[in-house]
């Protein structure tokens, strides 16, 4: 079973789901993703890119780092980076379910808006996360719920939800969306399709990102690329 979940979470990592709160590193020590994409926002080009990672530190504990930014040459109001440094804790693993919590700082500004937030802050999360196979291939599926807090009572509600499936021993397919309002941020819903291929000990995705809803026009191509051991 852990190792059914590590697998699992393996490749819900490529579209953005490393950050669920229900799973923790397992045995396999780190876990490395280097993503670039290319966003086009209310008609301006930019780019954006994030880098994150893990590392296991008990059976329940995974720490966890990401940096993250975005540039728009034409557009440089919309400039935003972010860091980020959590512990993510396994509360319970029951048969195919998992339930966990993360938190830890921040320091930056939102990606998105131009009333966003700024400075030190913290995030939290929990979720509700299932891994198991479907006709012999792997599935998973994961709820989270986060709390964003930053300087000058700045705050930020998301909801990430998330579903993955192995269509064959080297192709993947994920879905993700996102649902964020703040005080000060702009309201957000995402949708996020990828595909992508398990290449051994690497894996390597292409995606296509899309604003479905909120106060702006958002679309992005990108490219993510996956090391573990």
């Amino acid at each position: 079973m852990r190792g059914l979940i590590t697998q699992v979470f393996t490749a819900a990592s490529i579209a953005g789901a490393a950050n669920a709160a229900p799973w923790v590193r397992d045995d396999d020590g780190w876990y490395a993703r280097a993503l670039i994409a290319h966003d086009t926002l209310n008609g301006a080009d930019g780019w954006r890119a994030d880098l994150y990672g893990e590392y296991r530190l008990t059976d329940n504990w995974t720490l966890t780092a990401k940096t993250e930014a975005v540039a728009y040459p034409g557009a440089t109001e919309f400039n935003r980076e972010a860091y980020r440094l959590t512990l993510r804790r396994k509360l319970l693993v029951h048969d195919e379910w998992a339930v966990g919590v993360e938190a830890g700082p921040i320091y930056g500004g939102t990606t998105t808006g131009l009333n966003s937030c700024e400075g030190l802050g913290f995030e939290t999360r929990g979720g509700l996360g299932y891994s198991g196979q479907l006709e012999g291939r792997a599935v998973y599926m994961f709820a989270d719920a986060i709390y964003i807090q930053q300087e000058d009572g700045c705050a930020r509600r998301r909801a990430e939800i998330g579903y993955g499936s192995d269509l064959t021993d080297h192709v993947f397919l994920t879905q993700q969306v996102w649902l964020e309002s703040g005080d000060r941020s702009a309201t957000s819903v995402k949708l996020e399709n990828q595909i992508g291929l398990h290449l051994g000990a690497v894996d390597v995705s292409l995606g296509y990102r899309e604003e479905i809803g909120g106060e702006f026009e958002e679309t992005a191509i990108l490219v993510a690329l996956v090391a573990r051991r």
